[in-house]
């Protein structure tokens, strides 16, 4: 039995196909229309291109799991704007496209000419799945664990933002939710903009920003009037006047009423580092930890599980999983690597499965669930673009030879990942022994702020020598700390607040990766490297050759190691 699971048109639609209960493919539109987040898209070539991983076409498919209750949530904007008594009202408008956008008539007729080319008969049914509840369904069954807690957050499903349950087995049981207009994932993206970033996809760069301020009980008592929240459930209230309700002059996500207590947001050409926003980021951060950490405690009295899943865009704040990775009643964590918009075609395609009577098989272990590419049609590219290349006798080596000797490589190998972090696959790499290697790779190859952090790549048998915790991060969701005595040897790989952003490699997940590195570490007597994501600022992750060869000639890259072959400027 094949279940597709898709989630669109919001921001990171994405495709997912389970056959039998097992995770098959699993795509973002984005890596191949090149557009970051493809916002308002429908994943027809992602799901398509699923569907040619498994060797079969939209026929085959006997059910279509969505990842957002559309019926429900054009039930919910009908509700609200009878409220809205202003009918030039921005968010009036920005309802009716919405319904438009989300329409499940809108989205039928959208799949049957998106798969015309392979329809026999009709489309599948297609299965609306509340947006959380995916969100739930996509960490818990890759978690492995039997027993958990789960948590999701983000800016908002259909009419929720925060969902609490309970995982026994193959069955989800709601704790608690929190709606909307209360959101941590619109707090953080009110101060994102404010710091001068764009809200809802550089939450990262405020999260990076944050490690280079300081705790200020002043700043604390003004956030108090943006969110306050019960000091014992961690259960959480936005003041409307600040973010929804009243002018927005001078920002989208934010009020004129804010403006008065914050000030005015960061110019473009003023540096983020300078005062007070890295301490407006870090208090901002800090209130963030505050609430999730209540949250996740109170959940655990309810339940007495100590594993925790999570999921929703908020998930992606790395530091915030490191804090709760070391609280006492954490014992085991697992992050979806995918936790934001970008996973919920999974979790709709694993509560369709189980519906349909399978049992999941899901257990995360890697996430190389797209496109490959033979040397052969690699080859083919290469002719093309016409630029110098070779085959190499021994790709290991001579990769590691050339990140020892300083240079900036792009490692594209196998299937492509799926979510926001390369992984070992679609790769810029570098050697992180190298005091000023941060520098170069934000100026020259990624062309972002200077201050960004990178993030490494380690060995599993050399990881307790530089990561000081127990908990064992495959997927570069969780910021831990560095052991002090190795933190000097790796400059370039740790944060300015001691912490990395690790992945740890081994050999039966990603053989070539994992031997790249162990190639490296007889260079190098170390078993880490520098890995960031193949692209450039404003980019998606490589998908193709071709994609390779243009940000590979656009950059300050040295090499391209593509396959088993070498190009070189």
């Amino acid at each position: 039995m094949y279940i597709l699971g898709m989630f669109g048109p919001g921001e990171n639609p994405s495709a997912a196909l389970l056959k039998n209960g097992k995770l098959i493919a699993l795509i973002e539109e984005e890596r191949l229309n090149r557009i970051k987040m493809s916002p308002n898209s429908l994943p027809i070539d992602a799901a398509k291109k699923c569907l040619k991983i498994a060797n079969i076409n939209i026929n085959k498919v006997s059910e279509i799991g969505w990842g957002w209750d559309c019926p429900k949530y054009v039930k919910y904007l009908n509700k609200i704007n009878k409220k809205i008594k202003d009918k030039k009202n921005y968010n009036f408008l920005q309802n009716e496209l919405n319904k438009n956008l989300y329409s499940p008539v809108r989205i039928k007729r959208a799949l049957k000419i998106g798969f015309s080319d392979q329809l026999k008969t009709k489309l599948p049914k297609i299965n609306f799945f509340t947006h959380h509840l995916c969100h739930a369904a996509s960490t818990f069954f890759c978690s492995g664990f039997k027993k958990a807690n789960i948590l999701t957050i983000d800016g908002s499903g259909e009419d929720l933002t925060t969902l609490m349950c309970k995982g026994e087995n193959n069955k989800i049981k709601i704790i608690e939710k929190i709606k909307i207009p209360d959101s941590l994932g619109g707090y953080y993206a009110t101060f994102t903009e404010f710091l001068g970033f764009r809200p809802y996809m550089d939450e990262g760069k405020l999260m990076g920003l944050a490690a280079y301020g300081k705790y200020s009980q002043k700043i604390q008592n003004k956030l108090d009037n943006f969110i306050s929240f019960n000091k014992k459930t961690g259960i959480f209230k936005i003041n409307n006047k600040l973010r929804y309700d009243g002018l927005h002059t001078f920002g989208e996500k934010f009020t004129d009423e804010f403006v008065k207590i914050f000030g005015k947001k960061r110019e473009e050409k003023v540096s983020a580092l300078t005062e007070p926003y890295p301490d407006i980021a870090f208090n901002v951060q800090f209130r963030l930890e505050q609430i999730v950490k209540l949250l996740t405690k109170n959940l655990y009295k309810k339940t007495t599980y100590n594993n925790l899943c999570l999921a929703g865009g908020v998930a992606m704040n790395c530091k915030m999983n490191g804090e709760l990775s070391k609280q006492p009643y954490v014992k085991n964590i697992f992050v979806q690597p995918a936790s934001s918009d970008n996973g919920v075609a999974l979790g709709a395609a694993q509560l369709l499965s189980i519906k349909k009577g399978c049992t999941l098989n899901t257990k995360l272990k890697n996430v190389y669930y797209g496109q490959k590419y033979s040397n052969n049609e690699i080859l083919r590219y290469l002719k093309e673009s016409k630029l110098k290349f070779y085959k190499s006798k021994n790709i290991f080596k001579e990769t590691a030879r050339l990140i020892h000797n300083k240079k900036i490589i792009c490692w594209f190998q196998g299937k492509m990942e799926f979510g926001a972090r390369s992984l070992g696959n679609r790769s810029i790499l570098a050697s992180p022994l190298f005091k000023d290697m941060k520098e170069i790779i934000n100026l020259n190859v990624k062309h972002r702020e200077n201050w960004r952090p990178f993030c490494p790549s380690v060995l599993d048998e050399d990881y307790k020598k530089y990561i000081s915790s127990e908990i064992k991060s495959y997927f570069m969701t969780i910021a831990l700390k560095i052991n002090e005595n190795i933190k000097n040897k790796i400059p370039s790989c740790v944060h300015i607040d001691n912490t990395v952003r690790v992945q740890l490699v081994d050999k039966k997940n990603n053989f070539r990766y994992w031997k790249l590195i162990k190639e490296f570490k007889k260079y190098s007597g170390h078993g880490i490297i520098i890995n960031t994501s193949f692209n450039i600022q404003g980019e998606p992750i490589v998908c193709s050759p071709r994609d390779a060869l243009r940000t590979f000639g656009g950059t300050g890259l040295d090499a391209l190691i593509i396959g088993d072959y070498i190009v070189r400027k």
